[in-house]
């Protein structure tokens, strides 16, 4: 049994399921005809919807990938995806029951866990954060460390945000700063985060892709911290970070395994293409609304994005035990905004299922 964040789990839930058979075709005459080759019995159609908090995210890229590439086809699935401002809305969502699976961060299964609706992430898109601590390039001669950003003004995409919490874990735990006391915080949208960098008004910002990439290869920032890159995850975090994946509820998994693993199928589908083709090929598959006008800016994201973008869907369990950790920090800065608390009891393993990702060949 795994072990359990602030008190013993309570529960470990395993789901493992597959679909399909292959009935033979029986001749009517075995020496008048040769025998029918057997075919496998392609699965009922059927629909699923999939909510996510931003359309063309790289965080959550094998949805776009197995829809442009029809592995939902090939699985007979009709997928339609629903665009929420935000990625709480799509976790609401879910748990409504208005869609059946969403592209999340754990940090909403852990929330719904707590709140007794228990999801799980059942593959894996994003095994490291897909953020850096990037920095106006005119303080490079005096920014040369996390503790000389005492006193600055740091955006984050929104207070409470994935952003905003491995910020405040990196600048706690790397170099004992506090929010309010040793630097101050400023809620920046993605899409203005360049304006308020340009302008002054804040002297960093934790950020993600594609202005991430575009902000740097313009020389007018650098990455003091790549939380996107292996080797400063575990030097910061201490190993892989689980970040986003596919999502859904216990309910589903329970009434009809054989549809989760038929989506299941699909997405490690893409997972494994993604990891094996070159950015070139995958911007040409994908349409124009995922990639944007810049295609050469989006092969250098895709290229960006190598280490953090899983290759397979798989989940470590040491990669979640991080993530709680990361959050319980936050919480002890934010008690206001903390999605843990020391005294929350976590059941980890009920976080994640790999069982159907384990059935993909």
């Amino acid at each position: 049994m795994g072990r359990a964040w602030a008190l013993p789990a309570l529960a470990l839930v395993v789901a493992v399921a597959c679909a399909g058979s292959a009935p033979a075709i029986v001749s009517a005459s075995a020496s008048a005809q040769p025998t029918a080759s057997r075919t496998p019995t392609k699965p009922p159609r059927a629909k699923i919807t999939v909510a996510m908090g931003a359309q063309g995210s790289l965080i959550l890229l094998p949805w776009d990938v197995a829809k442009a590439l029809g592995y939902f086809e090939d699985e007979n699935l009709d997928v339609e995806f629903q665009f929420y401002p935000a990625a709480p809305q799509a976790a609401a969502a879910l748990l409504a029951g208005t869609a059946d699976f969403a592209g999340n961060s754990l940090d909403h299964s852990i929330r719904a866990q707590l709140q007794g609706k228990p999801t799980k992430m059942v593959v894996s898109f994003a095994r490291l954060p897909g953020f850096a601590l990037l920095v106006r390039s005119d303080q490079k001669d005096k920014i040369r460390s996390l503790r000389d950003l005492r006193g600055a003004t740091i955006a984050i995409p929104s207070a409470g945000s994935g952003a905003h919490i491995l910020l405040t874990y990196l600048l706690k735990t790397q170099a004992d700063l506090e929010p309010d006391k040793d630097y101050r915080v400023q809620a920046v949208a993605a899409s203005a985060q360049a304006t308020a960098l340009d302008k002054g008004e804040v002297l960093a910002a934790m950020a993600g892709d594609p202005f991430l990439t575009d902000y740097t290869n313009a020389g007018k920032g650098f990455v003091l911290v790549d939380l996107r890159r292996e080797d400063d995850a575990l030097k910061v975090i201490g190993g892989r970070y689980q970040f986003t994946g596919a999502v859904t509820r216990d309910d589903l998994i329970q009434k009809d395994p054989a549809l989760v693993q038929r989506v299941v199928n699909s997405l490690v589908r893409a997972d494994r293409y993604i990891a094996r083709t070159r950015s070139e090929e995958i911007a040409a598959a994908l349409p124009a609304t995922i990639t944007g006008s810049n295609k050469d800016l989006y092969v250098a994201t895709l290229e960006a994005a190598r280490q953090y973008l899983s290759p397979d869907g798989l989940i470590d369990r040491g990669s979640v035990d991080n993530v709680i950790k990361v959050n319980l920090v936050f919480g002890s800065l934010y008690p206001q905004l903390a999605l843990l608390k020391p005294s929350d009891k976590v059941d980890v393993d009920a976080l994640f299922d790999m069982g159907f990702v384990q059935t993909v060949r």
